[in-house]
């Protein structure tokens, strides 16, 4: 048989590749991002924030100040317009886990009072008068009672009395569920899935686990390729380039009709025919795919023998160094029938700081988890919530982290979530208090600060940034962000007004709309922020623990400049006082001609800690191309390390990488750092552990 035999078929082959690649690649996505981001024309100053005298900060006038930079030192007045940043919600978490606080006066226990400062050495000795000392070390933080956890499917406790039967650490106040105020006028939920900068959602990856992984074949001795096989990986590169772009890089395209797949399907088999022809070779279809089956459905069903049940990836380990190790929210993690959360995102960590009562059933030292836009039901249904908070007090994490059973109308504060207007409905817990609430209120950083004569010895502060318009993956505008207080563990929380940061295209709060808190123990909390979005890079900023509502009160790190010739105009590394303006990237912002192809190039959802294994700062957070990331520095400013891939992109769509207070790094105990990752195509989140002793 001559090879005009195969012409016809090689026509058909041509014309399958050419129509399926441009139905594949033939359209386009446009976006534009116009929003305006103004403040209000008149606030209401008067709402509620912490006492000075029993359940706040202390007072600045009594206590002395934090010693200033001599680099600069001004106010800056800022009239609000409009402004638009791109970027995406941080979620911080607090830095190291918290010694326990008691309510004693300053007197009696002057180390629980916030004291001066202490400054922390800049990476080179600038003119400025700067830090000498180096960073202190979190204080120590007591052993944890490994309690016995609660049945995640008993019934929340319900007292037939609010004060009946109310322990020691009980508050015998009316429940704040009583008086919820109604979400429906907090926001109007704008489509939450133009969030995801994620990569494609072809299927689950729940069922991609047990499919994907299983057609992998064990390793054998490499063969010489053959044209069949350098065919078939031509037209594999083409589906896999059709179907799986860099997440975040680009505006997810629209969902491919089922005609890509039958050109390409019909090309492959083209392909297999005619190489077949040319080699003699004959295959028979029904045999090889019968093998193909048996083979992937033996596999599937040792990986869910060897994965945690529910693994959203082809093997629970993702990497040589990270494992995810369990769902914290959705149906495996039985949050749907106890909080009516079927589906939430980000998750970011911080010590309550608040000690345990010995007398009391339940342990009040918990971590407090702060949650995105949540749902009752699949699909992003049901009831909606633009935030929440889960606790938990688990410290044996390697085989999860459980989320407490709920406290309904017994006065106790410490259930695993505040409950409203029922007993199984974790309710929404930060609202606008008369600020633009734009189309969602998403928390991104918690920290607890020891205040003496408070309700527990400690309040509770989380940042959280208005969202305004949703725009392409990965970009979105924010009206502001700001930071509200909790005195009750995180049952109820006010907005304070001194601490809003509008969204305005100078002045500098525009790069710190979402943020990362880290309190050292040196007197200061740090903040950490980025723009909204996912493209921005990291600032710094930093205040003395009483005066975190206080935003006069902040000062900003300027890495300075080098100057021109001989010099010329150069400026020192220091600290700015109330001059958002003046701060510079700390990471997050490669430069030279390849240091946008460099890892870790941009910042999005981080958190940051101190961790006494390391006796370093670290970071997580996710880059450009969707990959988490870890960076470490010897100081909060730097010089901070080079980003270090801990986790690729995953199909499904990664980000918010939280780090967990009572990681065993953290604490100095071993090499685990245990985060919590949000997935967007399960829109849920997980635990995830990473061995720092293999990064």
């Amino acid at each position: 048989m001559g090879a005009a035999s195969f012409v016809g078929r090689v026509g058909g082959l041509a014309v399958a590749l050419g129509v399926g690649t441009a139905i594949a690649t033939g359209h386009g996505v446009a976006s534009a991002d116009t929003t305006d981001s103004s403040p209000p024309p008149s606030t209401d100053s008067s709402t509620t924030e912490p006492s000075t005298t029993d359940t706040g900060p202390v007072d600045p006038t009594t206590t002395p100040e934090p010693p200033e930079s001599e680099t600069t030192t001004e106010t800056k007045t800022t009239t609000v317009t409009e402004g638009v940043v791109s970027a995406q919600t941080n979620t911080g978490t607090s830095g190291t886990t918290e010694s326990t606080e008691t309510p004693d006066e300053p007197e009696a226990a002057p180390e629980e009072e916030p004291t001066d400062p202490t400054e922390t050495a800049e990476p080179e000795p600038t003119e400025t008068e700067e830090p000498t000392e180096e960073p202190v070390a979190p204080p120590e933080v007591p052993t944890a009672v490994d309690t016995a956890k609660p049945n995640d499917n008993a019934a929340p406790t319900t007292a037939a009395e609010p004060n009946s039967t109310t322990p020691t650490r009980t508050v015998t106040s009316s429940d704040p569920a009583s008086a919820l105020q109604d979400s429906a006028n907090a926001a109007v939920f704008a489509d939450a899935r133009a969030l995801a900068a994620a990569g494609p959602i072809n299927v689950s990856p729940m069922m991609a686990a047990q499919t994907t992984a299983a057609t992998t074949p064990a390793p054998a001795p490499a063969a010489a390729p053959d044209l069949l096989t350098a065919a078939i990986n031509v037209v594999s590169s083409v589906v896999n380039w059709v179907l799986n772009p860099l997440a975040g890089m680009a505006p997810t395209t629209p969902a491919q009709p089922p005609l890509i797949w039958g050109l390409l399907a019909f090309a492959r088999r083209e392909f297999e025919n005619f190489f077949n022809a040319l080699s003699g070779r004959a295959v028979n279809d029904t045999d090889l795919t019968a093998q193909q089956t048996t083979t992937s459905l033996a596999l599937a069903a040792a990986a869910v023998t060897t994965d945690p049940p529910g693994t959203p990836f082809p093997s629970a380990q993702v990497s040589p160094s990270t494992q995810f190790v369990g769902w914290v929210t959705g149906q495996y993690a039985d949050t749907i029938g106890r909080y009516s959360v079927w589906g939430t995102d980000i998750g970011t960590m911080w010590d309550n700081g608040i000690p345990d009562d010995p007398t009391t059933p339940i342990n009040e030292h918990q971590i407090l988890i702060a949650l995105g836009d949540t749902f009752s039901a699949a699909g992003m249904a049901g009831v909606w919530r633009p935030n929440t908070i889960f606790r938990s007090a688990d410290i044996a994490l390697a085989n999860g982290m459980d989320i407490l059973n709920g406290e309904w109308k017994n006065g106790n504060m410490f259930g695993g979530a505040p409950l409203g207007p029922n007993s199984t409905t974790a309710r929404q817990v930060i609202f606008p208090e008369g600020l633009p609430a734009g189309v969602t209120l998403i928390p991104t950083a918690g920290v607890s600060v020891p205040v003496a004569g408070s309700r527990f010895g400690a309040i509770q502060y989380v940042s959280f940034m208005s969202v305004s318009q949703w725009g392409a993956p990965g970009q979105w505008s924010t009206n502001y962000s700001a930071i509200a207080w909790s005195d009750d563990n995180g049952e109820t929380f006010h907005v304070a007004p001194s601490t809003v940061r509008y969204n305005q295209p100078w002045g500098g709060n525009q790069n710190f709309q979402q943020s990362a808190f880290v309190r050292p123990g040196d007197g200061y909390v740090y903040t950490y922020g980025t723009p909204n979005g996912r493209q921005g890079a990291a600032y710094l900023a930093r205040v003395a623990e009483r005066d975190i509502l206080d935003l006069t009160k902040y000062d900003y790190y300027s890495a300075g400049s080098p100057g021109g010739w001989f010099g010329w105009g150069a400026t020192p590394a220091g600290w700015h006082r109330n001059n958002p303006a003046a701060a510079t990237a700390v990471f997050g912002q490669d430069t030279g001609a390849c240091g946008v192809a460099n890892a870790g190039n941009q910042v999005s959802e981080m958190s940051v800690q101190y961790n006494k294994s390391l006796n370093k700062y670290v970071t997580l957070y996710g880059d450009q191309f969707n990959n988490i990331v870890m960076r470490t520095s010897d100081t909060p400013q730097g010089t901070w390390s080079s980003a270090k891939v801990l986790m690729t992109q995953q199909n499904g769509g990664i980000y918010a990488p939280m780090m967990h207070p009572w990681s065993p790094s953290t604490q100095g105990t071993g090499s685990d750092l245990y985060w919590n990752l949000s997935l967007w195509s399960e829109y849920n989140v997980m635990l995830m552990r990473t061995d720092l002793t293999k990064v």
